[in-house]
């Protein structure tokens, strides 16, 4: 987590910097306009707190860390949402049976839940989020660890993901698990998704800002992808998914059983599909 950490405040900073030169030789011979340095400069900052606060260490005192489960409830299938603005977040199989899920939450974890025409929906967030945690943290006793979170899905049932980060790295392994919807909204984050295997049809739709995403393709599933980007990089395995009208395809997305429909709109860093 500490190395991953500081690669994340470091690309920011990068970044950051990268963007005030491209908007200075931009401003060349016009007026200036405080508001187009304005957003490189919080990347910057941003960045710079990540970094201070790993090389502080990892305190965590004050900040709750609990062991934590949601019950499947008798649901057929699940709708989860879950909102982690800082810290790691690692998203994987779990154990199943009548749990929706458990693991461990940084900072406690505050869900609410109700069952929908036989659907549990579930909201997930920190509970503890006293501003004085995370914005002092970095100098005081260092945050890197605090709001991680790491837990198991339940693989039986058929489910659709929201997440919504902020300053974050997220590791979702979601190879063995059914998820046929997924919506990633991410700020200033580094985000690894390894996509279902046999869920059937997988959508996914990634909306990212100043953001690193991998998304792996398990094989033996086919993939349509459009990526909507202005500064970020992009790289797609066009071995696997050539080329078509509006963006990469694989040549047996119509007839395969286990697919993924992929949307990527992103604004700076790193897109990586294969």
């Amino acid at each position: 987590m500490r190395r991953w950490s500081f690669v994340v405040g470091a690309f920011l900073i990068v970044i950051g910097i990268f963007s005030i030169l491209q908007v200075g030789l931009t401003a060349l011979g016009i007026a200036f306009r405080i508001w187009w340095i304005f957003w490189p400069l919080i990347l910057i900052a941003v960045g710079a707190w990540i970094v201070l606060g790993v090389s502080r260490g990892s305190g965590h005192s004050g900040v709750p860390r609990e062991q934590a489960s949601i019950p499947l409830e008798g649901a057929r299938d699940a709708a989860v949402t879950v909102r982690h603005g800082a810290g790691r977040l690692s998203i994987g199989p779990g154990t199943g049976g009548d749990q929706l899920l458990s693991g461990s939450f940084g900072g406690g974890l505050d869900a609410s839940r109700r069952i929908d025409d036989g659907r549990l929906v579930v909201t997930m967030r920190v509970r503890d989020r006293d501003v004085g945690h995370y914005v002092f943290g970095p100098w005081r006793r260092g945050w890197a660890g605090m709001l991680d979170w790491d837990f198991g899905l339940n693989p039986g049932i058929p489910i659709s993901l929201r997440l919504e980060t902020g300053a974050s790295e997220a590791r979702l392994s979601l190879g063995d698990l059914q998820v046929r919807e997924l919506l990633l909204k991410t700020g200033a984050s580094s985000t690894t998704i390894d996509l279902p295997s046999r869920a059937g049809h997988t959508r996914v739709t990634v909306e990212s800002g100043a953001a690193a995403v991998k998304i792996r393709v398990p094989q033996g599933v086919a993939a349509s992808i459009v990526v909507r980007s202005t500064l970020a990089g992009v790289h797609v395995d066009r071995a696997r998914f050539p080329e078509s009208a509006v963006g990469y395809r694989s040549t047996d997305f119509d007839s395969a059983a286990n697919t993924a429909e992929i949307f990527v709109e992103t604004g700076v860093g790193s897109v990586e599909i294969y």
